[in-house]
Order: structure tokens, then sequence, then C-alpha cells
């Protein structure tokens, strides 16, 4: 090849690298330039859920594009999880994050369809306590004399769960009491509690924003939550480490993109999160639920270091339960 020809054909490439280069950062500069999906891994009326179309209602205002709620539940939140992992790395397409899908099931299950670490946390709506919420009907007011009654009892003694962060609470709360609870599985929060209005099982502990609702209404009674401290929202309701002090646990949701996600786009997103979890009507609407927001300087790097100490954490929460990975 003659040397004027190879150097046309190298100048060529440099070329195309730059106008590739060109475009690549014009479309991180112009993202979004089409509607966003928000997958959120469990069903319609979770945590997940609610909170997502809060702020998400917020950011397509910041956006000029839609951010579309997409609920995809099912295997404990890895299957709407593993959606986010397969999709394209272009920011169209973000995980609403949890205590479930990126702390605890790493220790509860020896198989999975994604790797937490596959994902960057760009930013955490907050968290959350869960409530220990029994029938509207029962015999019982207080922990103390749930135990009571349950250990007088011969026939079994039901817990329903519908992700891990309601299964967690209640198996360190059977292992802490010693009050022998059958645990049955559902495919979110949902559903057990109507299991529990209906009768079927005697106890679940989903997380504030999902039992807020049912409690305020009458339709069960909580008894307590399980943060260390009694929550802000309920100041009469007992937080159940005043009986038992191992039984706390807190869970959190976020905004989780694919770890390859242009460093621009993720930026973007943690700036427009922190600035809506911050307005005051927000911020308002959040506490009632039962949420807590993070400090307004939480960057991405904040964010995602908070993440991977919520799995220390719940891996230690995990084992004190004795709960044997599947």
């Amino acid at each position: 090849m003659k040397r004027r020809n190879a150097l046309g054909l190298f100048s060529g490439g440099l070329l195309g690298s730059a106008a590739l280069l060109h475009g690549t950062s014009r479309a991180q500069e112009t993202w979004p330039a089409k509607p966003v999906k928000i997958v959120v891994p469990f069903g319609p009326g979770g945590s997940g859920d609610i909170v997502s179309r809060i702020v998400g209602h917020e950011l397509e205002a910041l956006a000029g594009q839609p951010f579309i709620i997409e609920n995809k539940p099912g295997a404990t939140a890895m299957i709407g999880t593993a959606i986010v992992k397969n999709a394209p790395p272009d920011g169209y397409t973000i995980l609403h994050g949890s205590t479930s899908s990126l702390a605890a099931n790493p220790s509860l299950y020896k198989q999975m369809s994604y790797d937490p670490d596959d994902f960057t946390t760009v930013a955490v709506d907050g968290t959350i306590p869960g409530f220990m919420l029994v029938a509207k009907d029962a015999p019982y007011k207080t922990v103390k004399e749930f135990v009571t009654w349950a250990k007088a009892r011969k026939e079994p003694i039901f817990s329903g769960y519908g992700n891990t962060s309601s299964r967690v609470p209640s198996a360190l709360f059977a292992e802490q009491s010693g009050v022998p609870l059958e645990e049955v599985a559902y495919k979110d929060a949902v559903p057990a509690i109507q299991d529990l209005i209906g009768g079927r099982i005697h106890v679940t502990f989903p997380d504030v924003v999902i039992g807020e609702s049912y409690v305020r209404s009458g339709q069960v009674r909580a008894l307590a939550v399980t943060s260390p401290q009694r929550a802000p929202q309920f100041p009469d309701l007992e937080a159940v480490a005043e009986t038992y002090p191992g039984v706390v646990a807190i869970s959190f949701l976020s905004f989780t993109f694919r770890k390859e996600v242009p460093i621009e786009i993720q930026r973007k997103v943690n700036g427009w999160v922190m600035e809506v979890l911050h307005r005051p009507v927000i911020q308002k609407r959040l506490f009632e639920i039962g949420i807590t927001p993070p400090p307004a300087d939480w960057d991405i790097a904040k964010s995602d270091a908070f993440v991977k100490r919520e799995r220390v954490l719940w891996d230690r929460y995990i084992k004190l339960a004795k709960i044997e990975p599947q």
C-alpha cells in the first residue's frame, strides 16, 4: 500500500472515530430524546410502585419526556431486575431498585439471574421501616400479647411475605421471640395483606409505604414498627426492638442503572431525583407514607456506597434470622 493511501485510511479512521464520539456525546447531552422506562420489579400498589410514580411524575416535567412505569413482578424482584440488566445501556431503562433486588437477594439465593455489581445506584429515594400487621379484630394489641397468644396456640401460625424486606423481619421475630411462624410466600406484599384481612394468615411485616393506607383505614391493626425507634409518623406505635432488640430491619428504594450507562446520564438523573426528593411538597408526601429521603448532597458515589453497605447489613440480618440460601 502506498504511504499516501495508508495515511488517508488512517486519517479517515480518526475522523470516523471522532464523529462517533461526537455523536455519542451529543446523544448523552440530549438524553432523554424519547420516553424512559422505569422497571418496578414488584406489582402495582407496592412501595416501589407508589414511590416510582410520585418521583417519575416530577421527572417528566424536568426531562420533557414521559417516564413510564412498568411493573415486572416475580421471583423476589429477580425477573424485573434481569430485564434491566439485559436492556441496552443507553439510559432508557431504569431499575427502581430495592432492598430485595440489590441488598438481600445475594444472601438468599444460590443462583441469580444477575449480580448486584452489574448496576450502579445513582440515587436513593429513602429508607423505610416495616410494620408488624395483624387482623383488625385480633385478640392482642401489643407485641407481648401476640407472643403470649402465639405460644399458647396449638395450631400453626402463618406469616406471609411478599419480598425479602418483609420475610427477614418475620424470620428475625420468630428467632428472637421463640414463636414458630410458618412462612407463606406471595408475589408481593399486597396479596399478603389481603390474605391477612381475609383471615388466611396471622401476621405480616410489609414496609410502611405499602401498609400505611391499610392501617389508617382500619382494615388491619399495626402492632409495631421494625425501625430501631418508633417511627415519627406513628409515634404511639411501639418498635418491635423495644421488646426484642434484635428485630430491626429498614428497607430502601433507589434509581439504579446498568453500570455501563454513560456517566453523564447517571449524573443527570442523580441531580433530578435529588432535586425532586427535596421539594417541600414531595418531602411532605413521602414523610406521610413513611419514607425518609437521604440528605440533599448524596451524589452517585454516596448513593451507590449506601447500597453496598446495605448488602453487608442484610447478609448479617439473614444469618441472624437463620434463613438458609435456596
